[in-house]
């Protein structure tokens, strides 16, 4: 997820906790209590993406950015630590304020701080992306396939806060954000007239959160983040399971893997790829899923790229539309994966990796990233073998590592 989201989710978790808890008499003051449960949150639920401060030191290594963001920082192991920190760093932040929290105080900052650090895992293993979160005892990546990694109505759902913020500011920063996810909603769905709710739903929340008490406002907000993800969820089995019947014509086809990503705010819509495979002939399909008859689905992964997609002769089935194909031969894109350094790297992270000869030689990518022409986030240029340096050792097994062996 991005990391407003990842903000907004632990603003509210931590919200949520303040107001669900009793104050312990011998410990912090009410309200010392609930900025400290805030920053938790907030701090903790973006803690993992520190490894962003290592993965995009190296200027234009994409290597290095598809490698180590999401990496150890983003296992379990990683998380535990992470947490350790956080408390002993609140810890060290409260008695510097001359604040001394008692031991039930210090008892739920901890598992606060394991719990909000442990939620960016949670979110982040649910969109297309991947993470890898049982290293080092199991180095395979791991996909929900139920978010995009942008989800607006996750900011919608903060609404009932605005009012439970102290300062001005605080309120016209979280009003900012519900007007932007309004406006983002808006956009991607063409400003059609059935999303003009949204907006509306922000501001009936922002009310209603004014009027409750802060513990009915705070779990208004939980609720809202939960309905979400379990409608996303559920659309998500529906999604997979129309994909896979849609996937058994033409016949002959064995499926490999399949990603989804659905819309923002729209969980009846889904971008698709379908990898199949039949013999040494290799097939990854692109497409569009409609769970429902209308409204017409907008793709927002749209784009001319640069795999050699060929148009998709396959009838519409099961709301599936399909837009393209690229075809390529086991054979040629396991001695292409095994060319190089960089290409044995990028196969680590490629969940669909595809091939594409250029004037420049031959490019090997990852379809869930070819979006533009070029060399673009997931995509390198074949080198001859030995031509560079081997600077990435991460312990992650590719996707498609069985797939390619030879």
């Amino acid at each position: 997820m991005d990391n407003l989201t990842h903000t907004l989710i632990g603003l509210v978790a931590g919200e949520a906790v303040s107001r669900s808890t009793r104050v312990d008499p011998a410990g912090l003051p009410a309200q010392t209590r609930r900025t400290t449960l805030l920053a938790i949150g907030m701090i903790g639920g973006n803690l993992p993406d520190s490894d962003l401060l290592w993965s995009m030191s190296t200027s234009g290594d994409k290597l290095g950015y598809l490698l180590e963001h999401r990496g150890y920082t983003h296992t379990l192991l990683g998380c535990a630590a992470l947490a350790a920190l956080l408390y002993a760093a609140t810890l060290a932040w409260l008695q510097l304020r001359k604040q001394r929290p008692g031991g039930r105080d210090r008892w739920l900052l901890g598992l606060f701080a394991l719990f909000a650090v442990l939620l960016h895992l949670g979110m982040d293993a649910l969109n297309s992306y991947g993470v890898h979160p049982f290293w080092p005892w199991n180095n395979h990546w791991y996909y929900g396939d139920v978010l995009f990694i942008v989800e607006p109505l996750y900011w919608i759902a903060a609404a009932p806060l605005v009012f439970l913020m102290r300062s001005t500011a605080a309120r016209v920063l979280l009003a900012l954000v519900l007007f932007i996810a309004s406006t983002a909603i808006l956009v991607v769905h063409g400003f059609d007239w059935r999303w003009w709710s949204i907006p509306l739903l922000a501001w009936l929340l922002a009310m209603l959160g004014r009027r409750l008490q802060p513990w009915p406002a705070s779990a208004t907000s939980v609720a809202l983040m939960a309905l979400a993800t379990l409608g996303f969820a559920m659309a998500s089995s529906v999604a997979s399971r129309r994909v896979e019947a849609a996937g058994r014509e033409p016949a002959g086809y064995q499926t490999i893997d399949q990603v989804l990503s659905p819309s923002p705010a729209q969980p009846f819509c889904w971008d698709v790829l379908l990898l199949q495979r039949r013999g040494d002939e290799y097939v990854a399909r692109r497409g569009q899923l409609n769970l429902i008859a209308a409204p017409e689905c907008r793709s927002i992964l749209a784009g001319v790229g640069t795999a050699p997609m060929t148009p998709d002769l396959q009838q519409a089935s099961h709301g599936m539309r399909w837009e393209g194909r690229f075809t390529t031969s086991l054979s040629r894109l396991a001695a292409l994966a095994d060319a190089s350094c960089a290409t044995r790297a990028l196969m680590q992270f490629a969940r669909a990796p595809f091939a594409a000869e250029t004037p420049q030689g031959w490019v090997l990518g990852d379809l869930r990233f070819d979006r533009e022409k070029g060399l673009g986030m997931a995509e390198v240029l074949v080198a001859p073998r030995g031509a560079a340096d081997c600077p990435h050792h991460a312990p992650w097994i590719g996707p498609r590592a069985e797939l390619l062996q030879r």
